[in-house]
């Protein structure tokens, strides 16, 4: 029986939308949240615009800007067939058919597009060639790469050589050569052109660091960004006080550690309420924590050893904070700015040379490329009046008097270019404004290209709901179900905030459920809360094991990873969906209807990497899937074979392509055959003993070796004069392998593969680039530069599979059901590990290397950079987050994994009894995954007794939340999943026809689906320094983003640095190290022998006189006066700083590996031996201490 169905009236305008469509003679901000129709609301707009007969402007006088070609495509179709339907009510209307006539010349497009016509029509002004050309994306890394390396060249070969140049390749070029410091060079200039003057900007950054007398740091950007930061964590180090405060209530015999923590928690609070870096920086000068009290007769010790616990997180973390902000004063600061500034100059002004080369360059060639697009429309439209200030041009007046409205579609994602571009041709500051922007903040999420939320940020802010600055708000979702509405409303509420998402997700932020969904009948109602499945990727013991059926053998549970285990549960949940029938609406049909593979759509942060293991887990379960991951092309073996085929024309001495082109079925050599080719001459290349294997005998081998050849020497001398298009498709024809990749499995895909590798060389032909070499460096560098495009699209939109995409390729979309995947997966943020950090507002963030003494350190201005874009990272993934739960229409389920459940419970039950309904920011910013912001929200809920249960988290009744939002959440052992799928494989064993299969069967059946067991000892390094061990114990392996160049952490002032700052313990132990390494060992050391050692290394700039007071002279005596020492003096056989390697297990260095698995693999540890002497009986190893014996 078919569900009842009830009619879906269409939607109707909603007040605050019939305000955007309608509101006129205003800059207007018409923020609108997902699924509130923001499209058609400008769709709206435009047509009343221009179909007004009293007041109506012609389509040809509106600039309208959206963010892609097919979303202007899109709406230039919307407003045609608006236009077309008013036509058919009003088929005399005048106005109407010019509307249509002047559609096709109208400006709604790409700010690209819009800035190319402005080059085209006025390329005088700029002193471009009109002839000239857009050029191919990695040609222009090639010509970069090619002006860099004349550049560089240039610099060393110059007469006068540039000390501080060649200091700057000594300190970022990355140890050996210069490639360092091209990168960062390249880097930089691709980061400028995202600034409106990108010379100016880059000046202006290093100016920076040429710091004045007066310079006070304290009330510098960078201090507020600081401070801004730490107030984050100080919060977050009050609330442990006072968790342990309250532990300790009521517990007798603990009354001593009531005071004392009320004390010491008050102290921590006034830190928080410092209002200044210079006023936090000396109350934490002064800050001590004090001896706990003792206690006897305690009633309950475990709360003791709890608070205990918490108070000494709370210590190590005040001690971090207070020598990152104390270890420095403003004169310092001052110093080591200053020390920097000409290595920041000749980094800028060689940025800026590059730029110029480059420019020029491609002047030569008649290019341009896309950053020069707006850069060249922003000097054909503005010019700098008397006093220096930006102002629009003749030609930008022009365009202000042609367009009497501008607008901007999803203007969350401009960027400062775009601003100024737009501005200029807007009348945004006259008398009648005429700027439209709609968007949503909260969907920024291209800050990889620049853009610049705080844009649309910064409006919000300021304009109010009437003026000539307005805003309307437009927040009810016509795209979700109610249900998927509140469950997004409570996890954005519950982590979202202004300093993390850059906007507080507050009751004005929300969305607003304006869908409108038949009701079924009872029979065919269905859950429809919020599902959440989290598994247990690496615990695998006994009990689980016992958990399993007895079928299941010992290759089904395997150590399969986290990845595979994830998509085998998703595969499984899919199943479970179309198997029970589960209905959604067709607003096509108006009817429900069984859901279908092509309602599903599995999102991901990335795709590119997960996406092969989800295809097979979802193919292993006989669902059709298909992956947009954007990558993969160069990979398919029809691609490879083909690319190896060129690479042998242009030079067959290759052994490994030639090997492939002669196994492939172009060659068709089997592998008897190139055995016997190889043993012709093994000392020679393979080409050479192919010819020489033709040239040796009758046999078939030979002549088959010769007739190869002669096919390769048409092809090469055909190569010299064809087009590389024309070439490439000859060879297809040629060879026939177009014809059998056609006929191989997937067939159509793999031809269109082929096509694409010919359109790209059609591309290449239109490059300044000539020639099959040049041609094959072309590919080589799309494959370097992460050009890959992916495999050719040959999906129809209807088709009935599961689509696999990332989030970004989603923004736009929607989808009956959409699981979010990947939600343990580490965020990346590997742009903070950089050696110089850039930053629009804060400039440049480098890291101080002294090549000289080989030490490196952050900076200060780099830590609060590297602070600030932490805080930007972390708003840009909340961002991701909030577009992918938005595609959802009827079902949103959410999966991830974790390697330890035990670990994960207790990170996200900290603090979870602390008042009000949010994540305190601290614990958002201290995750690492987007489970650590989801799991925490989901176990205040009140539909969370049974997760709260199975993690032992206790709660308070006044913490649990009662929200209007339904979830299911499950939390599953690796067991279950593998159980599962046993039961699946055993079904699918039972009705199989193995008898057809033949004997091999079970083997054949092993073989291809053999997972490699030790996966994880792949991806280990096999070589780690002492050091990396220690901070990995240390900060238990948890340091995201600690700086390329590993600092230890005992170098914490600058040696070049002067003052009377006290040393600390660690930077005592570093210089005592360094007396202990030259120390002359001829006799025992005297104080005299110590004082003048440490003269002759002031006087060669091996220590400073600051550094010298740190030496306990007294003590150094006292060592080798002792009787280790004279041992030491009297061995004769002494070695110091001494270099070692040593293998140890694995297992003893990464403690997450699963037990027992991994016992035979090593890793070669790295590290050097402070001192150590031979005696007869044996050697001594001295390591030195000088604050404690650990």
């Amino acid at each position: 029986m078919n569900p009842k169905q009830k009619e879906v009236t269409a939607v109707e305008w909603t007040s605050e939308q019939n305000q955007a469509i309608n509101t006129k003679g205003c800059n207007l901000l018409v923020a609108a949240a997902a699924g509130a129709g923001k499209t058609a609301v400008l769709v709206q707009r435009i047509i009343n615009t221009i179909t007004d007969e009293k007041n109506g402007v012609d389509i040809d006088r509106l600039l309208v800007v959206t963010f892609t070609n097919a979303a202007a495509s899109e709406m230039r179709e919307r407003i045609a067939d608006a236009i077309s339907k008013r036509l058919e009510e009003d088929p005399d209307s005048l106005r109407l058919s010019r509307q249509i006539v002047l559609l096709n010349k109208a400006c709604i497009t790409t700010i690209h597009s819009f800035c190319l016509e402005v080059i085209r029509n006025n390329f005088q002004m700029i002193d471009l060639d009109p002839t000239f050309r857009i050029a191919d994306e990695t040609e222009c890394l090639l010509l970069k790469q090619e002006v860099m390396d004349e550049l560089f060249d240039e610099k060393y070969e110059a007469k006068d050589l540039d000390r501080d140049f060649l200091e700057l390749v000594e300190c970022y070029g990355g140890g050996r050569g210069d490639k360092g410091l091209c990168d960062i060079v390249m880097s930089l200039y691709n980061f400028s052109q995202s600034t409106p003057f990108p010379d100016e900007w880059v000046k202006e950054a290093a100016e920076k660091f040429n710091v004045d007398d007066d310079f006070d740091f304290g009330s510098s950007i960078w201090a507020g960004v600081i401070m801004d930061s730490l107030s984050i964590e100080l919060s977050g180090i009050y609330e442990m006080m006072k968790r342990a405060y309250a532990m300790l209530g009521g517990v007798e015999g603990l009354e001593p550690y009531l005071y004392h923590f009320k004390f010491e928690m008050d102290n921590i609070r006034s830190l928080t309420e410092c209002n200044s870096y210079t006023e936090l920086s000396e109350k934490l000068s002064n800050f001590q924590f004090g001896k706990l009290p003792s206690c006897r007769k305690v009633s309950d010790k475990q709360i003791q050893e709890d608070v205990k616990s918490i108070r000494d997180d709370v210590k190590k973390q005040i001690k971090k904070i207070k020598d990152e902000i104390c270890s420095f004063t403003s004169e310092k600061i001052k110093n080591e700015m200053r020390k920097l500034y000409p290595l920041m100059k000749c980094l800028a002004l060689l940025t800026i040379q590059f730029g110029k080369e480059y420019r020029a360059r491609k002047k030569e060639k008649g290019i341009i490329d896309f950053n020069d697009i707006e850069h060249y429309c922003i000097d054909i439209l503005s010019e700098k009046d008397e006093d220096g200030k930006i102002r629009p041009s003749k030609i930008a007046l022009e365009y202000r008097k042609k367009f009497e409205e501008v607008l901007i579609d999803e203007y969350q994602d401009s960027n400062m270019v775009q601003e100024l571009i737009l501005s200029l041709i807007s009348r945004k500051d006259e008398d009648v404004p005429n700027l439209f922007m709609v968007g949503d903040v909260k969907q920024s999420i291209y800050r990889f290209r620049q853009a610049e939320p705080k844009l649309f940020l910064d409006k919000y802010k300021t304009y109010k709901e009437c003026g000539k600055e307005r805003k309307i708000l437009l927040y009810k979702n016509f795209r979700s179900r109610p249900e998927i509405v509140d469950g997004i409303n409570y996890i954005f509420r519950s982590i979202m905030s202004k300093n993390i998402g850059e906007i507080r997700y507050d009751d004005s932020e929300k969305l607003n459920a304006g869908a409108k969904y038949p009701e079924m009948e009872h029979e065919n109602e269905q859950d429809e809360s919020v599902e959440a499945y989290i598994a247990e990727s690496l615990k695998n013991d006994e009990e689980e094991r016992e958990a399993l059926d007895e079928d299941i053998t010992a290759s089904e549970d395997e150590d399969i990873d986290s990845l595979q285990l994830e998509a085998r549960m998703v595969a499984k949940r899919i199943s479970d969906l179309i198997d029970s029938g589960f209905m959604v609406y067709d607003k096509n049909t108006k009817m429900y209807r069984k859901v279908e593979y092509r309602d599903i759509v599995i999102l991901m942060r990335a795709a590119a990497r997960p996406s092969p293991v989800y295809m097979d887990e979802l193919s292993n379960k006989g669902i059709p899937v298909y992956a947009d991951a954007g990558t993969g092309y160069f990979e398919v073996t029809e691609i490879q074979t083909m690319l190896s085929l060129l690479q042998i024309i242009d030079n067959p001495m290759q052994d490994i392509p030639l090997l492939s082109v002669l196994r492939s079925p172009i060659g068709a050599f089997t592998p008897d055959e190139l055995i016997d080719i190889r043993i012709a001459d093994d000392r020679k290349t393979y080409y050479e003993a192919l010819k020489l294997k033709a040239a040796s005998g009758d046999d078939g081998t030979s002549k088959r070796a010769g007739s190869f050849l002669n096919r390769l020497n048409k092809w090469r001398k055909k190569s010299v004069n064809m087009p590389i298009s024309e070439f490439i498709w000859y060879l297809y024809t040629d060879t026939g392998y177009y014809a059998y990749a056609g006929a191989m499995p997937g067939g159509v895909q793999r031809q269109a593969n082929l096509r694409i590798l010919f359109e790209r060389a059609r591309q290449y032909e239109e490059t300044s680039l000539k020639g099959l070499f040049n041609f094959i460096n072309f590919i080589n560098r799309l494959k370097k530069s992460s050009g890959d495009m992916g495999s050719a699209k040959i999906l129809g939109e209807n088709e009935n599979v599961v689509r696999i995409m990332s989030i970004h390729k989603s923004k736009g979309l929607e989808f009956p059901v959409v699981f979010v995947c990947g939600l343990g997966k580490r965020f990346n943020l590997a742009d903070l590990r950089r050696s110089i950090l850039f930053h629009h507002d804060l400039g440049f963030g480098p890291e101080y290397v002294d090549f000289k003494k080989r030490f490196s350190y952050h900076t200060v201005i780099k830590e609060a950079i590297q602070k600030k874009m932490k805080l930007e990272s972390y708003s840009e993934e909340m961002r991701i987050l909030y577009v992918a739960f938005t595609r959802a229409k009827e079902k949103l389920i959410l999966t991830g994994t974790v390697p330890d459940f035990k670990r994960a419970f207790a990170r996200w039950g900290e603090g979870i009894n602390s008042k009000g309904s949010g994540i305190p920011e601290y614990k958002v910013l201290k995750g690492s995954n987007f489970l650590d912001w989801i799991c925490p929200a989901l176990l205040k809920h009140k539909n969370s007794g049974d997760f709260r249960k199975e993690a032992g988290i206790q709660i308070l009744p006044s913490a649990i939340l009662d929200d209007d939002s339904k979830w299911s959440i499950k939390l599953l052992r690796k067991a279950d999943v593998l159980k599962e799928e046993a039961n699946f494989e055993g079904f699918v064993a039972a009705t199989s026809d193995r008898a057809g299969m033949g004997k091999y069967y079970d083997e054949v059946n092993r073989r291809l689906s053999y997972k490699y067991p030790y996966e994880i000892a792949s991806k280990l390094p096999a070589k780690i320094t002492v050091t990396e061990l220690k901070r990995m114990q240390r900060e238990g392996m948890e340091d995201e983003y600690a700086s390329d160049i590993f600092v230890p952490e005992l170098i914490k002032t600058p040696l070049f640095l002067e003052g009377e700052l006290k040393m600390s313990a660690a930077e005592k132990g570093t210089i005592t190290h360094l007396v202990m390494q030259h120390i002359s060992l001829d006799k025992v050391p005297t104080e005299k022998d110590v004082e003048d050692l440490m003269d002759r290394m002031i006087q060669d700039e091996f220590m400073t006189p600051e550094q010298r007071k740190g030496v306990d002279i007294r003590r150094i005596v006292k060592f080798f006066n002792s009787p280790l020492g004279i041992r030491l003096v009297e061995s004769g056989k002494v070695w110091r700083e001494m270099p070692f390697y040593m293998n140890v297990k694995v297992s003893d260095v990464y403690k997450d590996l699963p037990e027992g698995k991994y016992e035979n693999e090593k890793v070669l540890v790295q590290g050097i031996i402070d001192c150590w002497f031979e005696e007869d009986d044996g050697a001594v190893l001295i390591d030195y201490k000088t604050d404690f014996v650990p």
